[in-house]
């Protein structure tokens, strides 16, 4: 059984959120740069900021025009003809950080929050095709090399994802996380006030 509201869901938050604020937050946490003039150098020099310009434009295209559906499919075949498939109906929050590009696979209801940084081969899908449900990862969570993620599970604020990691349950806010399955390397210290 497949979840149709996560399609209904994701076309309505994309028509509500603006493509220029995400849009700046992803050049700031790409490059350490804002303004034009770094967009412009960004989008010829740096592989991650492109892919995520790229994927919002599509987005934007595909949900907020009538006109758009077929650019948006070229655009996200394009991407994945460079090794690179994120789903139209995943929900990207901004400040992506995608230093090197290759190999991400973000699947269709994937949530992903703010200020996230996801490394090469990272796969954020669904436990099996016609099963529902896909990750939701908290705002600054950092996912290394390799790392598999899968079913209906909340990746906490904070969480870090050790590369070639296999996570299918849910991950604790500021938590470590390594091995397959994932098991917690270091949990979140209470702080001491």
């Amino acid at each position: 059984m497949v979840d149709m509201n996560a399609g209904v869901e994701a076309e309505k938050i994309a028509r509500r959120e603006p493509l220029q604020a995400p849009w700046r937050a992803d050049l700031l946490a790409n490059t350490g740069n804002s303004g034009v003039g770094a967009a412009a150098v960004a989008l010829i020099t740096d592989p991650g900021f492109t892919v995520i310009t790229w994927w919002r434009a599509a987005k934007w295209l595909r949900f907020s025009t009538r006109w758009g559906s077929p650019i948006a499919w070229l655009i996200v075949r394009s991407l994945a003809r460079r090794g690179c498939f994120m789903s139209l109906l995943a929900e990207i929050g901004p400040g992506l950080t995608l230093p090197h590009p290759t190999g991400i696979v973000i699947g269709e209801g994937a949530q992903v929050g703010s200020s996230v940084t996801l490394y090469h081969n990272v796969t954020l899908g669904r436990h099996t095709w016609n099963e529902p449900g896909c990750p939701r990862v908290g705002d600054g969570a950092v996912i290394y090399t390799g790392a598999v993620i899968i079913g209906p599970i909340k990746i906490g604020e904070g969480a870090t994802v050790a590369a070639n990691s296999v996570v299918n349950r849910d991950v604790l806010p500021k938590a470590v996380v390594a091995g397959i399955p994932a098991k917690s390397v270091r949990s979140a210290l209470p702080s001491s006030t």
